[in-house]
Protein backbone atom coordinates (compact mmCIF):
# COMPACT_ATOMS: atom_id res chain seq x y z
CA UNK A 1 0.00 0.00 0.00
CA UNK A 2 1.65 3.21 -0.45
CA UNK A 3 1.03 4.96 2.83
CA UNK A 4 3.78 2.36 4.04
CA UNK A 5 7.38 2.66 4.08
CA UNK A 6 9.06 2.55 0.53
CA UNK A 7 11.24 -0.77 1.81
CA UNK A 8 8.44 -3.02 2.78
CA UNK A 9 6.32 -5.24 0.16
CA UNK A 10 3.28 -6.28 -0.16
CA UNK A 11 3.49 -10.13 -1.29
CA UNK A 12 1.41 -13.34 -1.64
CA UNK A 13 1.79 -15.40 1.32
CA UNK A 14 2.65 -18.09 -0.81
CA UNK A 15 5.92 -15.92 -2.58
CA UNK A 16 7.94 -16.37 1.21
CA UNK A 17 6.76 -19.33 2.72
CA UNK A 18 5.89 -23.11 1.70
CA UNK A 19 2.00 -23.52 2.43
CA UNK A 20 1.61 -27.44 3.75
CA UNK A 21 5.14 -27.98 2.66
CA UNK A 22 6.20 -32.13 1.71
CA UNK A 23 7.45 -33.80 4.73
CA UNK A 24 11.67 -34.39 5.30
CA UNK A 25 12.17 -36.21 7.87
CA UNK A 26 15.54 -38.24 8.92
CA UNK A 27 14.03 -39.92 11.66
CA UNK A 28 14.14 -43.53 12.16
CA UNK A 29 11.16 -45.39 13.55
CA UNK A 30 11.75 -45.79 17.32
CA UNK A 31 12.72 -41.89 17.50
CA UNK A 32 10.06 -39.68 19.15
CA UNK A 33 9.28 -36.32 18.02
CA UNK A 34 6.00 -33.91 19.70
CA UNK A 35 2.40 -35.21 19.02
CA UNK A 36 0.34 -32.11 19.02
CA UNK A 37 -3.64 -32.26 18.97
CA UNK A 38 -5.60 -29.33 18.36
CA UNK A 39 -6.31 -29.25 21.98
CA UNK A 40 -2.37 -28.51 23.01
CA UNK A 41 -2.53 -25.22 20.81
CA UNK A 42 -2.96 -21.94 22.54
CA UNK A 43 -5.06 -19.32 20.61
CA UNK A 44 -4.16 -16.48 22.87
CA UNK A 45 -0.55 -16.63 23.34
CA UNK A 46 0.29 -18.87 20.06
CA UNK A 47 2.23 -21.77 22.12
CA UNK A 48 1.87 -25.48 21.52
CA UNK A 49 1.13 -26.47 25.07
CA UNK A 50 2.34 -29.95 26.73
CA UNK A 51 2.96 -31.86 23.61
CA UNK A 52 3.09 -35.40 23.79
CA UNK A 53 6.26 -37.44 22.97
CA UNK A 54 5.51 -40.67 20.40
CA UNK A 55 7.32 -42.59 18.59
CA UNK A 56 7.59 -41.30 15.09
CA UNK A 57 6.31 -44.93 13.90
CA UNK A 58 3.08 -44.37 15.36
CA UNK A 59 2.49 -40.96 14.07
CA UNK A 60 4.35 -41.07 11.05
CA UNK A 61 0.90 -41.34 8.59
CA UNK A 62 -2.77 -40.08 8.50
CA UNK A 63 -0.87 -36.69 10.64
CA UNK A 64 0.45 -33.14 10.05
CA UNK A 65 4.01 -32.79 9.61
CA UNK A 66 5.77 -29.88 10.97
CA UNK A 67 8.93 -28.74 12.46
CA UNK A 68 10.26 -25.84 14.97
CA UNK A 69 10.18 -22.32 13.33
CA UNK A 70 6.50 -23.45 11.18
CA UNK A 71 3.35 -21.82 12.12
CA UNK A 72 0.70 -24.12 12.53
CA UNK A 73 -3.39 -22.63 11.57
CA UNK A 74 -6.05 -24.29 12.35
CA UNK A 75 -8.14 -24.67 9.42
CA UNK A 76 -11.45 -26.02 10.44
CA UNK A 77 -14.41 -24.59 12.12
CA UNK A 78 -14.31 -23.22 15.32
CA UNK A 79 -10.98 -23.46 16.19
CA UNK A 80 -10.04 -21.26 13.16
CA UNK A 81 -12.33 -18.84 14.23
CA UNK A 82 -11.50 -18.58 17.27
CA UNK A 83 -7.66 -18.44 16.56
CA UNK A 84 -5.79 -21.58 17.22
CA UNK A 85 -2.63 -21.15 15.71
CA UNK A 86 1.16 -21.01 17.28
CA UNK A 87 4.71 -20.97 16.26
CA UNK A 88 6.09 -24.54 16.47
CA UNK A 89 8.82 -24.47 19.41
CA UNK A 90 11.43 -26.92 20.94
CA UNK A 91 9.83 -29.85 19.67
CA UNK A 92 11.12 -32.96 20.23
CA UNK A 93 13.32 -33.77 17.56
CA UNK A 94 12.75 -30.56 16.07
CA UNK A 95 9.70 -32.37 14.47
CA UNK A 96 5.81 -32.00 15.16
CA UNK A 97 3.31 -34.42 14.29
CA UNK A 98 -0.41 -33.59 14.51
CA UNK A 99 -4.17 -32.81 14.27
CA UNK A 100 -4.83 -33.05 10.16
CA UNK A 101 -6.97 -29.62 10.51
CA UNK A 102 -3.45 -27.73 10.50
CA UNK A 103 -2.14 -25.41 7.83
CA UNK A 104 1.81 -25.33 7.90
CA UNK A 105 3.40 -21.96 6.87
CA UNK A 106 7.35 -22.64 6.52
CA UNK A 107 9.03 -19.44 6.34
CA UNK A 108 11.48 -19.66 3.45
CA UNK A 109 13.85 -17.02 4.85
CA UNK A 110 12.49 -13.31 4.14
CA UNK A 111 9.63 -13.34 6.80
CA UNK A 112 9.82 -14.05 10.76
CA UNK A 113 7.75 -16.98 11.75
CA UNK A 114 7.00 -14.64 14.37
CA UNK A 115 6.02 -11.98 12.59
CA UNK A 116 3.74 -13.73 10.39
CA UNK A 117 1.99 -15.65 12.93
CA UNK A 118 1.00 -12.23 14.56
CA UNK A 119 -0.49 -11.61 11.18
CA UNK A 120 -2.50 -14.77 10.68
CA UNK A 121 -4.04 -14.04 14.37
CA UNK A 122 -5.45 -10.79 13.50
CA UNK A 123 -9.31 -10.84 14.08
CA UNK A 124 -9.70 -9.18 10.08
CA UNK A 125 -7.10 -12.12 8.69
CA UNK A 126 -9.73 -14.72 10.51
CA UNK A 127 -12.90 -12.92 9.46
CA UNK A 128 -11.40 -13.16 5.75
CA UNK A 129 -10.63 -16.75 5.75
CA UNK A 130 -13.66 -17.31 7.64
CA UNK A 131 -15.80 -16.16 4.46
CA UNK A 132 -14.04 -18.57 2.22
CA UNK A 133 -14.50 -21.38 4.18
CA UNK A 134 -16.07 -24.81 2.41
CA UNK A 135 -17.68 -27.84 3.16
CA UNK A 136 -20.21 -29.38 5.01
CA UNK A 137 -21.69 -27.67 7.84
CA UNK A 138 -19.24 -28.48 11.17
CA UNK A 139 -16.63 -29.54 9.16
CA UNK A 140 -16.15 -26.22 7.20
CA UNK A 141 -12.23 -25.81 5.91
CA UNK A 142 -10.40 -23.29 4.83
CA UNK A 143 -8.47 -23.71 1.73
CA UNK A 144 -4.90 -23.78 1.61
CA UNK A 145 -4.77 -21.21 -1.16
CA UNK A 146 -6.60 -18.73 0.69
CA UNK A 147 -3.45 -18.79 1.90
CA UNK A 148 -0.92 -18.77 0.00
CA UNK A 149 -2.42 -16.14 -2.60
CA UNK A 150 -3.41 -13.91 0.52
CA UNK A 151 -1.54 -10.81 0.48
CA UNK A 152 0.77 -9.81 3.23
CA UNK A 153 2.65 -6.54 4.23
CA UNK A 154 6.85 -7.72 4.53
CA UNK A 155 8.50 -5.38 5.94
CA UNK A 156 12.76 -5.77 5.93
CA UNK A 157 13.46 -8.43 8.21
CA UNK A 158 15.18 -6.47 10.94
CA UNK A 159 12.23 -4.59 11.22
CA UNK A 160 9.79 -7.41 11.30
CA UNK A 161 11.75 -8.54 14.58
CA UNK A 162 11.58 -4.95 15.60
CA UNK A 163 7.95 -5.22 15.43
CA UNK A 164 7.70 -8.65 17.31
CA UNK A 165 9.33 -6.83 20.36
CA UNK A 166 7.60 -4.43 20.36
CA UNK A 167 4.18 -5.75 19.80
CA UNK A 168 5.27 -8.55 22.67
CA UNK A 169 6.03 -5.57 25.06
CA UNK A 170 2.39 -3.74 24.52
CA UNK A 171 0.82 -6.71 24.63
CA UNK A 172 2.26 -7.76 28.16
CA UNK A 173 1.06 -4.57 29.36
CA UNK A 174 -2.51 -5.00 27.94
CA UNK A 175 -2.43 -8.42 29.34
CA UNK A 176 -1.27 -6.85 32.92
CA UNK A 177 -3.87 -4.03 32.40
CA UNK A 178 -6.27 -6.67 31.69
CA UNK A 179 -5.86 -8.75 34.93
CA UNK A 180 -6.18 -5.66 36.73
CA UNK A 181 -9.35 -4.83 35.63
CA UNK A 182 -10.69 -8.08 36.38
CA UNK A 183 -9.94 -7.47 39.84
CA UNK A 184 -12.49 -4.33 40.30
CA UNK A 185 -16.13 -6.23 39.58
CA UNK A 186 -15.18 -8.91 42.72
CA UNK A 187 -13.91 -5.65 44.56
CA UNK A 188 -16.73 -3.42 44.17
CA UNK A 189 -19.18 -6.09 45.27
CA UNK A 190 -17.33 -6.79 47.98
CA UNK A 191 -17.21 -3.11 48.63
CA UNK A 192 -21.30 -2.99 48.62
CA UNK A 193 -21.33 -6.54 50.74
CA UNK A 194 -19.40 -4.37 53.64
CA UNK A 195 -21.33 -1.16 53.54
CA UNK A 196 -24.54 -3.43 54.11
CA UNK A 197 -23.33 -5.43 57.04
CA UNK A 198 -21.69 -1.85 58.24
CA UNK A 199 -25.44 -0.49 57.89
CA UNK A 200 -27.14 -3.59 59.71
CA UNK A 201 -24.68 -3.37 62.30
CA UNK A 202 -25.15 -0.01 63.32
CA UNK A 203 -21.81 0.86 62.08
CA UNK A 204 -22.59 2.66 59.62
CA UNK A 205 -24.28 5.70 61.33
CA UNK A 206 -22.64 5.32 64.69
CA UNK A 207 -21.44 8.90 65.02
CA UNK A 208 -24.51 10.42 63.64
CA UNK A 209 -26.43 8.43 66.35
CA UNK A 210 -24.15 9.77 68.90
CA UNK A 211 -24.14 13.35 67.30
CA UNK A 212 -28.29 12.71 67.44
CA UNK A 213 -28.75 11.59 70.34
CA UNK A 214 -30.67 9.02 68.39
CA UNK A 215 -33.22 6.66 70.44
CA UNK A 216 -31.68 2.80 70.26
CA UNK A 217 -32.32 0.56 68.13
CA UNK A 218 -35.15 -1.93 68.45
CA UNK A 219 -35.73 -5.93 68.09
CA UNK A 220 -38.85 -6.37 65.31
CA UNK A 221 -39.94 -9.28 62.98
CA UNK A 222 -40.57 -8.66 59.29
CA UNK A 223 -43.90 -9.19 60.59
CA UNK A 224 -44.16 -6.57 62.86
CA UNK A 225 -43.01 -3.86 60.10
CA UNK A 226 -44.84 -4.87 56.91
CA UNK A 227 -48.28 -3.99 56.10
CA UNK A 228 -49.00 -7.36 54.44
CA UNK A 229 -46.87 -10.12 53.10
CA UNK A 230 -48.31 -12.72 50.68
CA UNK A 231 -46.45 -15.09 48.19
CA UNK A 232 -47.46 -15.04 44.13
CA UNK A 233 -50.12 -17.99 43.07
CA UNK A 234 -48.88 -21.34 42.92
CA UNK A 235 -49.57 -24.73 40.75
CA UNK A 236 -53.01 -24.58 39.04
CA UNK A 237 -53.43 -21.32 40.00
CA UNK A 238 -51.31 -20.07 37.46
CA UNK A 239 -49.91 -22.10 34.45
CA UNK A 240 -47.48 -21.82 31.97
CA UNK A 241 -50.40 -22.11 29.62
CA UNK A 242 -51.90 -18.75 30.70
CA UNK A 243 -48.91 -16.78 29.59
CA UNK A 244 -50.14 -14.04 26.71
CA UNK A 245 -47.68 -11.79 24.64
CA UNK A 246 -49.23 -8.72 26.68
CA UNK A 247 -51.17 -7.54 29.09
CA UNK A 248 -51.18 -7.82 33.02
CA UNK A 249 -47.26 -8.54 34.16
CA UNK A 250 -46.44 -11.08 36.12
CA UNK A 251 -43.06 -11.23 38.24
CA UNK A 252 -41.00 -14.00 38.05
CA UNK A 253 -37.89 -15.14 40.20
CA UNK A 254 -35.69 -14.06 37.06
CA UNK A 255 -37.18 -10.16 37.59
CA UNK A 256 -35.55 -10.35 41.07
CA UNK A 257 -32.12 -9.34 41.25
CA UNK A 258 -29.54 -8.15 43.62
CA UNK A 259 -30.68 -4.93 44.50
CA UNK A 260 -32.42 -3.92 40.95
CA UNK A 261 -35.22 -5.17 39.41
CA UNK A 262 -34.51 -7.38 36.02
CA UNK A 263 -37.07 -5.26 33.35
CA UNK A 264 -35.95 -7.21 30.26
CA UNK A 265 -37.35 -10.58 31.13
CA UNK A 266 -41.22 -10.17 30.54
CA UNK A 267 -44.73 -12.53 30.92
CA UNK A 268 -48.16 -11.27 30.35
CA UNK A 269 -50.93 -12.84 31.20
CA UNK A 270 -55.10 -11.75 30.21
CA UNK A 271 -56.93 -8.97 31.90
CA UNK A 272 -59.97 -11.76 32.41
CA UNK A 273 -57.04 -13.95 34.22
CA UNK A 274 -55.93 -11.27 36.58
CA UNK A 275 -59.34 -10.78 37.60
CA UNK A 276 -59.05 -13.68 39.89
CA UNK A 277 -55.71 -13.13 40.98
CA UNK A 278 -56.26 -9.07 41.84
CA UNK A 279 -55.37 -9.99 45.71
CA UNK A 280 -51.70 -10.69 44.25
CA UNK A 281 -51.04 -7.02 42.79
CA UNK A 282 -48.35 -5.49 43.61
CA UNK A 283 -47.53 -1.76 44.46
CA UNK A 284 -44.50 0.57 44.03
CA UNK A 285 -42.06 0.53 46.32
CA UNK A 286 -43.32 -3.44 47.45
CA UNK A 287 -40.00 -5.22 48.46
CA UNK A 288 -39.77 -8.11 46.44
CA UNK A 289 -37.67 -11.41 47.63
CA UNK A 290 -36.46 -14.56 46.03
CA UNK A 291 -37.45 -17.40 48.12
CA UNK A 292 -34.41 -19.26 46.56
CA UNK A 293 -31.17 -18.75 48.82
CA UNK A 294 -27.42 -19.76 47.06
CA UNK A 295 -24.97 -17.44 47.32
CA UNK A 296 -26.72 -14.60 48.02
CA UNK A 297 -30.41 -13.20 49.16
CA UNK A 298 -31.85 -11.72 46.07
CA UNK A 299 -34.23 -8.68 46.79
CA UNK A 300 -35.04 -5.33 45.24
CA UNK A 301 -38.11 -2.71 44.98
CA UNK A 302 -40.95 -2.81 42.75
CA UNK A 303 -40.47 0.16 40.25
CA UNK A 304 -43.16 2.76 40.24
CA UNK A 305 -42.98 2.56 36.28
CA UNK A 306 -44.41 -0.37 34.91
CA UNK A 307 -47.13 0.46 31.94
CA UNK A 308 -49.38 -2.12 33.45
CA UNK A 309 -50.85 -3.73 36.53
CA UNK A 310 -48.62 -6.33 38.03
CA UNK A 311 -48.58 -9.80 40.08
CA UNK A 312 -46.01 -11.91 41.58
CA UNK A 313 -45.45 -15.98 40.90
CA UNK A 314 -45.12 -18.06 43.09
CA UNK A 315 -41.65 -18.06 45.42
CA UNK A 316 -41.59 -14.19 44.52
CA UNK A 317 -42.25 -12.85 47.92
CA UNK A 318 -43.66 -9.43 48.20
CA UNK A 319 -43.54 -7.73 51.59
CA UNK A 320 -45.22 -4.13 51.61
CA UNK A 321 -43.35 -1.88 54.47
CA UNK A 322 -45.58 0.36 56.71
CA UNK A 323 -43.17 3.56 55.97
CA UNK A 324 -44.34 5.13 59.10
CA UNK A 325 -42.40 1.99 60.68
CA UNK A 326 -39.85 1.30 58.16
CA UNK A 327 -38.85 2.72 54.71
CA UNK A 328 -38.90 0.32 51.91
CA UNK A 329 -35.39 1.03 50.66
CA UNK A 330 -33.80 0.32 54.21
CA UNK A 331 -35.57 -3.04 54.15
CA UNK A 332 -34.17 -3.92 50.75
CA UNK A 333 -30.72 -3.14 51.79
CA UNK A 334 -31.24 -4.85 55.15
CA UNK A 335 -32.58 -8.25 53.45
CA UNK A 336 -29.52 -7.89 50.95
CA UNK A 337 -26.92 -7.81 53.77
CA UNK A 338 -24.61 -10.96 54.40
CA UNK A 339 -26.00 -10.67 57.79
CA UNK A 340 -29.36 -11.56 56.71
CA UNK A 341 -27.94 -14.02 54.17
CA UNK A 342 -25.83 -15.75 57.36
CA UNK A 343 -29.02 -15.65 59.51
CA UNK A 344 -31.62 -16.64 56.77
CA UNK A 345 -29.47 -19.51 55.32
CA UNK A 346 -30.05 -21.48 58.34
CA UNK A 347 -33.90 -21.85 57.36
CA UNK A 348 -33.21 -22.90 53.84
CA UNK A 349 -34.61 -26.59 53.16
CA UNK A 350 -34.29 -28.46 50.04
CA UNK A 351 -31.30 -30.16 48.75
CA UNK A 352 -31.92 -29.26 44.85
CA UNK A 353 -33.30 -26.33 45.21
CA UNK A 354 -32.58 -24.67 48.83
CA UNK A 355 -34.99 -21.81 49.67
CA UNK A 356 -37.02 -20.27 52.81
CA UNK A 357 -41.11 -19.84 53.30
CA UNK A 358 -42.87 -17.21 53.72
CA UNK A 359 -43.38 -17.65 57.36
CA UNK A 360 -39.85 -17.86 57.80
CA UNK A 361 -39.39 -14.25 56.07
CA UNK A 362 -41.99 -12.94 58.30
CA UNK A 363 -40.36 -14.44 61.47
CA UNK A 364 -36.81 -13.56 60.47
CA UNK A 365 -35.46 -10.58 63.27
CA UNK A 366 -33.73 -7.69 62.65
CA UNK A 367 -32.79 -4.44 64.82
CA UNK A 368 -34.73 -1.48 63.79
CA UNK A 369 -33.58 2.20 63.42
CA UNK A 370 -35.84 5.36 63.95
CA UNK A 371 -37.09 6.52 60.81
CA UNK A 372 -34.69 9.19 60.95
CA UNK A 373 -31.78 7.32 61.19
CA UNK A 374 -33.06 4.46 58.17
CA UNK A 375 -33.11 8.09 56.16
CA UNK A 376 -29.72 8.46 56.85
CA UNK A 377 -28.71 4.70 56.51
CA UNK A 378 -30.84 5.10 53.02
CA UNK A 379 -28.66 8.19 52.04
CA UNK A 380 -25.19 7.07 52.79
CA UNK A 381 -25.53 3.60 51.02
CA UNK A 382 -27.41 5.57 47.70
CA UNK A 383 -24.41 8.02 47.55
CA UNK A 384 -21.96 4.89 47.79
CA UNK A 385 -23.52 3.08 45.64
CA UNK A 386 -24.00 5.35 42.73
CA UNK A 387 -20.35 6.46 42.67
CA UNK A 388 -20.14 2.21 42.91
CA UNK A 389 -22.43 2.08 40.14
CA UNK A 390 -20.36 4.78 37.88
CA UNK A 391 -16.93 3.02 38.62
CA UNK A 392 -18.27 -0.10 37.13
CA UNK A 393 -19.63 1.36 34.36
CA UNK A 394 -16.46 3.43 33.88
CA UNK A 395 -14.75 -0.82 33.98
CA UNK A 396 -16.91 -1.79 31.56
CA UNK A 397 -16.00 1.01 28.87
CA UNK A 398 -12.02 0.10 29.57
CA UNK A 399 -11.89 -3.13 29.45
CA UNK A 400 -14.47 -2.75 26.09
CA UNK A 401 -11.75 -0.24 24.83
CA UNK A 402 -8.34 -2.48 25.72
CA UNK A 403 -9.86 -5.28 23.71
CA UNK A 404 -9.50 -3.33 20.66
CA UNK A 405 -5.88 -2.55 21.68
CA UNK A 406 -4.47 -5.18 20.37
CA UNK A 407 -6.00 -5.01 16.94
CA UNK A 408 -5.10 -1.31 16.92
CA UNK A 409 -1.49 -2.24 17.72
CA UNK A 410 -1.67 -5.13 14.78
CA UNK A 411 -3.14 -2.40 12.60
CA UNK A 412 -0.55 -0.18 13.26
CA UNK A 413 2.33 -2.93 13.11
CA UNK A 414 1.51 -4.14 9.82
CA UNK A 415 1.30 -0.46 8.18
CA UNK A 416 4.82 0.34 9.05
CA UNK A 417 3.36 2.46 11.90
CA UNK A 418 4.33 1.23 14.52
CA UNK A 419 8.21 1.24 15.11
CA UNK A 420 10.40 3.64 13.63
CA UNK A 421 12.21 2.80 10.30
CA UNK A 422 16.38 2.09 9.99
CA UNK A 423 17.64 3.55 6.90
CA UNK A 424 20.51 0.58 7.44
CA UNK A 425 18.08 -2.31 7.09
CA UNK A 426 17.91 -4.54 4.15
CA UNK A 427 14.92 -3.48 1.67
CA UNK A 428 12.49 -5.94 1.55
CA UNK A 429 12.59 -6.51 -2.28
CA UNK A 430 16.19 -6.36 -2.04
CA UNK A 431 16.13 -9.55 1.05
CA UNK A 432 14.05 -11.47 -1.56
CA UNK A 433 16.21 -11.00 -4.47
CA UNK A 434 18.88 -12.12 -2.28
CA UNK A 435 17.24 -15.00 -0.98
CA UNK A 436 16.43 -16.52 -4.40
CA UNK A 437 19.62 -15.43 -5.64
CA UNK A 438 21.30 -17.92 -2.76
CA UNK A 439 18.77 -20.53 -3.70
CA UNK A 440 19.46 -20.45 -7.28
CA UNK A 441 23.35 -20.68 -6.60
CA UNK A 442 22.57 -23.83 -3.91
CA UNK A 443 23.37 -27.15 -5.47
CA UNK A 444 20.14 -29.69 -4.74
CA UNK A 445 20.37 -32.30 -2.27
CA UNK A 446 19.37 -35.57 -1.58
CA UNK A 447 18.88 -35.95 1.89
CA UNK A 448 19.51 -39.18 3.34
CA UNK A 449 17.25 -41.49 6.15
CA UNK A 450 18.70 -43.73 8.82
CA UNK A 451 17.80 -46.89 8.59
CA UNK A 452 13.95 -48.09 8.97
CA UNK A 453 12.85 -44.67 7.91
CA UNK A 454 10.80 -46.31 5.27
CA UNK A 455 6.66 -45.65 4.32
CA UNK A 456 4.72 -47.17 6.84
CA UNK A 457 1.74 -48.48 5.38
CA UNK A 458 -2.03 -46.44 5.96
CA UNK A 459 -4.44 -48.65 6.60
CA UNK A 460 -7.84 -47.24 6.29
CA UNK A 461 -10.13 -46.63 8.66
CA UNK A 462 -14.01 -48.18 8.83
CA UNK A 463 -16.34 -46.26 10.05
CA UNK A 464 -17.87 -47.41 13.57
CA UNK A 465 -21.20 -45.88 12.19
CA UNK A 466 -23.14 -44.00 9.95
CA UNK A 467 -23.79 -40.41 10.47
CA UNK A 468 -27.48 -41.35 10.07
CA UNK A 469 -27.37 -44.28 12.69
CA UNK A 470 -25.54 -42.21 15.22
CA UNK A 471 -28.08 -38.90 14.96
CA UNK A 472 -31.05 -41.38 15.33
CA UNK A 473 -29.32 -43.00 18.38
CA UNK A 474 -28.33 -39.94 20.06
CA UNK A 475 -32.09 -38.66 19.28
CA UNK A 476 -31.08 -34.91 20.64
CA UNK A 477 -28.45 -32.60 19.18
CA UNK A 478 -24.60 -32.98 18.71
CA UNK A 479 -21.85 -30.88 18.34
CA UNK A 480 -20.70 -31.88 14.69
CA UNK A 481 -17.61 -33.04 16.34
CA UNK A 482 -18.76 -35.47 18.75
CA UNK A 483 -21.06 -36.88 15.86
CA UNK A 484 -17.76 -37.62 13.64
CA UNK A 485 -16.43 -39.38 16.39
CA UNK A 486 -19.22 -41.58 16.89
CA UNK A 487 -19.17 -42.37 13.17
CA UNK A 488 -15.26 -43.24 13.81
CA UNK A 489 -13.88 -39.78 12.46
CA UNK A 490 -10.77 -38.92 14.55
CA UNK A 491 -6.89 -37.25 14.15
CA UNK A 492 -5.57 -40.02 11.83
CA UNK A 493 -8.73 -41.05 9.87
CA UNK A 494 -8.37 -41.44 5.81
CA UNK A 495 -9.38 -38.87 3.29
CA UNK A 496 -11.62 -41.49 2.13
CA UNK A 497 -13.52 -42.17 5.28
CA UNK A 498 -13.76 -37.79 6.37
CA UNK A 499 -15.15 -37.83 2.61
CA UNK A 500 -17.42 -40.61 3.00
CA UNK A 501 -18.96 -39.01 6.06
CA UNK A 502 -19.38 -35.49 4.22
CA UNK A 503 -21.06 -37.34 1.35
CA UNK A 504 -23.63 -39.01 4.16
CA UNK A 505 -24.02 -35.55 5.52
CA UNK A 506 -24.78 -34.11 2.08
CA UNK A 507 -27.19 -36.90 1.47
CA UNK A 508 -29.34 -36.04 4.85
CA UNK A 509 -29.22 -32.31 3.78
CA UNK A 510 -30.36 -33.09 0.00
CA UNK A 511 -33.11 -35.14 1.61
CA UNK A 512 -34.90 -32.34 3.83
CA UNK A 513 -33.47 -34.73 7.19
CA UNK A 514 -30.30 -32.70 8.46
CA UNK A 515 -30.29 -29.72 10.94
CA UNK A 516 -27.95 -28.15 12.19
CA UNK A 517 -27.10 -24.49 13.50
CA UNK A 518 -24.46 -22.30 14.81
CA UNK A 519 -23.85 -22.57 18.89
CA UNK A 520 -21.83 -19.39 20.27
CA UNK A 521 -21.31 -18.07 23.64
CA UNK A 522 -22.90 -14.86 25.30
CA UNK A 523 -20.10 -12.37 23.49
CA UNK A 524 -21.23 -14.05 19.94
CA UNK A 525 -17.90 -15.72 19.52
CA UNK A 526 -18.82 -19.30 17.75
CA UNK A 527 -18.36 -22.25 19.96
CA UNK A 528 -19.17 -25.37 17.56
CA UNK A 529 -21.55 -26.72 15.07
CA UNK A 530 -24.19 -28.83 15.88
CA UNK A 531 -26.66 -31.76 14.29
CA UNK A 532 -29.66 -33.34 15.04
CA UNK A 533 -32.15 -35.89 12.83
CA UNK A 534 -35.58 -33.59 11.62
CA UNK A 535 -37.98 -34.92 13.45
CA UNK A 536 -40.38 -36.81 10.93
Amino acid sequence: MSNRPDSWLEIPIGEVTDVNPRKEVDLSHEDLVSFVPMAAVDEVSGTIAAPIDRPYSEVSKGFTHFRDGDVVFAKITPSMENGKSAVARALTNATGMGSTEFHVLRSQGAIDPDYLWRFVRQESFRKAAQGVMSGAVGQQRVPADYLRTHLIPLAPLAEQRRIVAKVDSLTARIARGSRELARIPALIARYKQRLLALAASGELTRRWRLSKKASDWSIVSVEDIAQTTFDGPFGSNLKSSDYVESGVRVVRLENIGALHFIQQKKTYISEEKYQGLRRHTLEPDDVLFSSFIAEEIRVCQFPADLPTAAINKADCFCVRPDSTKCLPAFLAFRLASPTSYEELKLAVHGATRPRISLSHLRAYQFKLPSLEEQTEIVRRIEVAFTWLDQVAADHTTAVRLLSKLNSSILTKAFNGALVPQDPDDEPASALLKRIETQKALQPRQNRGRKPHARAIKEEPMTLAKSLEQVLSEADEWLSAQTAFQRCGIADGASTADVEQIYAQMRDLDKAGRLQAETVTDSGGRKLYDRLRLKVA
